[in-house]
């Protein structure tokens, strides 16, 4: 029983081996191409494999997306100029872009869309339109473009909008010909002016592994290139520094001195969160404090009808002011007349106005009196 298994395990083993032996022989490793979804860094930067592409041919391409570059491009390299820049581009600014091309450089420019405006293309005379619907089914998928200095034709896909010439004739154009153009390139001064639609798309992470868009890209750089290697500026997705920036770059002495002034101007006026600081007592005594004083004294010397003349001189003088009739008459006839007036006991006000104060208690009973009448005069 034991010799039979045996002799089954070998078979198995031996059937094994040749079965893996034919497969070795019959099978070959071919290398398989399978598309990924685009990485973090792709999907930030559309123009990532072409930054790859030149830094691999032996040129360099630096990205920027600030719109003030456009004033002072540097020299001796390619411009390659993005969609969305119409609002980007005022007449001033305009000017010295067309001044560095005329003075030798080589500017790309995409095509922006028919509706939107395009001072660039304007200042050239290149029009712009999108192919009726019946074309647009009838065109083919690429065309044939021999770029200047190009050793064969090249496929390039075709675009859904059309380039118009006016009265300035280009040197070189790609498309339909009479029809409208696709690529139209100008000889401006020194320099060279192309204008090309859809490029940017042609030459994104999704389309420059198709066709011979790469080698249309180099061809053309190489062409009118006037460094060596080629250096490549690539504006895309442009816009203006935003107010804190233009602030960090071109006033930040300005900017720390106001804020420090701020913070100072802040930290007199924000009121202090704690315990409160003990008030100082003043230097000199004030002239109630001395007052006090002297009532205090003469209240424990007795002296308290030295105190009761002021304050009946003070009450017949409010009296005289505000009741003149009352004070002209008789004490008596006064002391009747106030009665009538606040309600208070005829003897009562005959003792504060006349009568004697010989002890505390009559004192301030008279006080007390002369400040209810002094309330309803």
């Amino acid at each position: 029983m034991r010799k039979r298994w045996l002799a089954a395990a070998l078979l198995a083993l031996l059937a094994t081996g040749l079965l893996a032996g034919w497969l070795l022989n019959r099978l070959e490793r071919v290398p398989v191409s399978v598309r990924e979804a685009p990485h973090v860094e792709a999907r930030r930067n559309p123009y990532l494999a072409l930054e790859r592409l030149t830094a691999g041919m032996g040129g360099k391409l630096t990205r920027r997306s600030d719109a003030r570059v456009l004033d002072q491009p540097p020299a001796g390299s390619t411009l390659f100029l993005d969609r969305r820049r119409g609002h980007l581009l005022p007449p001033e600014r305009l000017r010295r872009l067309l001044a560095w091309v005329e003075a030798g450089g080589h500017l790309i420019a995409v095509a922006e869309a028919p509706q939107l405006a395009d001072p660039l293309l304007d200042s050239v005379g290149v029009g712009r339109r999108t192919e009726r619907a019946e074309d647009l089914r009838r065109r083919p998928a690429s065309i044939a473009v021999l770029p200047p200095g190009g050793g064969r034709p090249l496929q390039v896909a075709a675009s859904w909008q059309v380039l118009t010439t006016g009265e300035r004739q280009p040197v070189w154009s790609a498309g339909e010909g009479d029809q409208g153009a696709q690529m139209l390139q100008f000889r401006i001064g020194q320099g060279w002016l192309t204008v090309a639609s859809e490029l940017d798309q042609q030459l994104g992470n999704r389309q420059i592994g198709e066709l011979d868009h790469a080698e249309f890209y180099w061809t053309l750089i190489s062409r009118n290139q006037g460094a060596s290697p080629p250096q490549v500026l690539l504006l895309s997705r442009l816009q203006m520094p935003t107010l804190f920036e233009w602030i960090a770059e071109n006033a930040r002495a300005a900017a720390v001195a106001t804020l420090l002034l701020v913070l100072l101007w802040l930290w007199r006026i924000v009121p202090r969160f704690g315990s409160l600081q003990p008030e100082a007592a003043p230097e000199r005594r004030e002239l109630r404090e001395h007052l006090a004083a002297v009532g205090r004294y003469l209240w424990r010397c007795g002296q308290l009808a030295a105190l009761l003349p002021a304050a009946r001189e003070h009450f017949r003088s409010r009296l005289a002011q505000r009741r003149p009739g009352i004070a002209g008459r008789p004490p008596a006839a006064q002391a009747s007349q106030l009665a009538a007036l606040s309600g208070v006991p005829v003897a009562r006000i005959a003792a504060a106005l006349a009568g004697p104060a010989d002890s505390p208690h009559t004192f301030t009973d008279a006080l007390r009196t002369l400040r209810e009448l002094e309330r309803v005069l």
